[in-house]
């Protein structure tokens, strides 16, 4: 699939999310907890990332947005 997508000249993934958040619509969250559970610092985390949040943050930032992906 990867390889059709590639040969469409269809973006990826990454490319996809760039697109997005330069609209201005998208902000990105990172977990907190999974971080220090998995040894991520914030220089490991692409650029494209907002904030660093906990459940209860997010949860609260999370209350006013129209859509809501958690992933």
């Amino acid at each position: 699939m990867k390889k059709k997508l590639q040969e469409m000249k269809y973006p990826t993934l990454y490319e996809m999310l760039k697109r997005m958040k330069a609209s201005g619509l998208l902000k990105i969250y990172a977990c907190s907890p999974t971080m220090e559970m998995f040894d991520v610092k914030k220089e490991d985390l692409i650029p494209e990332v907002d904030k660093i949040a906990g459940a209860a943050a997010f949860l609260d930032l999370a209350s006013d947005a129209d859509i809501t992906l958690l992933v």
